[in-house]
């Protein structure tokens, strides 16, 4: 039994390997015969091919040349989707053949985990290699979350809606500001006269990054704002800015300070008493109602604060370092507005009696 779990969980972790892994690096292939080099090998794109793969499941990297040393840790979180779903289908198909869900779990992410290592080695070069603490850790966070079934949490199923739908708010935001800003758009394009396999490449990058752009647009709407390199802040009562990548996703950057969007911090306060009211109208003990408020109050901080982290990071050079959300500041609006909305919720009806009761007396 042992070692058919073994063997089917490893062949399985194969095919979700290979099923990522040889499309990219047929994509890196084509991309490097189109390009006309005059040196190099083909062992170039393949080995290129193998950091994306291990980028698609956000791994940092440690980039060093002769002229620059820097840290790649902004990763698109879209490109995930893909690993992801390859795991989630690999887990499936070694679960219906095993039968076993808690000892093919554990031999799966095993597997993935040392085919993720053994490609990371050969990866690895004089120029570029991943970050062995944050890397590993990342993917076993991915693989757990993968490999765990679909079904929510009641208590979860309200808060997760809310924020789907504020983070939708947050794209309609950047959206319409892209709109708006197209002309500038256009202008970064053809600044770096991509062609046609590159400018397909650029929008396939940037439709991936757009998980990040809505988080921190959702930062900028909260008034946390956001960084885009060193001794910078974007928010909508701060702007400090010199200039900006040539990258044409970028184009939706305010230009200045804009005072009314802050407005939509207000949704914080909203999702706050929505989720409170229920949690405060449960009919429970008092003791499991302040366990429930307070797992509510953290999970909604830090669960908002590591979406953030995974969103944000560094983007190589020292002067692009941060790059995302304001974290500090956005986990600090957050918790402040759930702390309201339950001061509001709890105190304001006993306010509101105590002032009936004194109509009542002087009557």
């Amino acid at each position: 039994m042992v070692a058919r779990a073994i063997v089917v969980t490893l062949q399985q972790v194969i095919r979700s390997t290979i099923l990522i892994l040889f499309p990219i690096a047929f994509i890196t292939l084509f991309a490097w015969a189109t390009a006309g080099s005059t040196y190099g090998s083909t062992s170039d794109p393949m080995r290129a091919a193998i950091w994306l793969w291990l980028g698609s499941h956000l791994t940092p990297f440690n980039v060093s040349s002769e002229s620059m040393t820097g840290y790649l840790s902004l990763l698109p979180i879209g490109a995930l989707l893909l690993p992801a779903l390859a795991i989630r289908i690999g887990f499936r198909r070694s679960v219906e053949r095993i039968g076993d869900h808690k000892s093919t779990r554990s031999y799966f992410i095993l597997w993935y985990l040392i085919i993720y290592c053994l490609l990371a080695i050969v990866a690895s070069n004089s120029q570029a290699s991943i970050d062995w603490r944050r890397g590993p850790l990342t993917l076993l966070l991915i693989l757990f979350l993968s490999t765990t079934p679909v079904n929510t949490a009641k208590s979860l199923k309200l808060p997760i809606n809310l924020f789907l739908v504020m983070l939708g708010i947050a794209g309609l935001v950047f959206t319409t500001s892209l709109i708006i800003n197209f002309q500038t758009a256009k202008n970064l394009t053809v600044v770096l006269q991509p062609g046609i396999i590159g400018g397909t490449l650029l929008l396939l990058l940037q439709l991936a990054y757009l998980p990040n752009v809505f988080i921190a647009t959702l930062s900028y709407i909260f008034g946390a704002g956001i960084f885009l390199g060193a001794n910078t802040e974007i928010s909508p009562l701060d702007f400090s800015l010199r200039e900006i990548p040539a990258i044409p996703v970028l184009a939706a950057l305010p230009s200045g300070e804009i005072t009314w969007l802050a407005l939509p911090t207000i949704m914080i306060f909203i999702y706050g008493w929505l989720n409170l009211r229920v949690l405060l109208r449960a009919n429970s003990f008092i003791k499991i109602k302040r366990q429930s408020i307070l797992r509510f109050v953290v999970i909604s901080v830090a669960g908002f604060a590591a979406v953030s982290a995974l969103s944000s990071g560094s983007l190589i050079t020292a002067n692009m370092s941060p790059v995302g959300v304001n974290i500090a500041r956005a986990s600090w609006i957050i918790a402040t507005q759930l702390l309201l909305a339950l001061l509001i919720q709890i105190y304001l009806p006993k306010l509101i009696n105590l002032i009936n009761n004194k109509g009542r007396v002087a009557r």
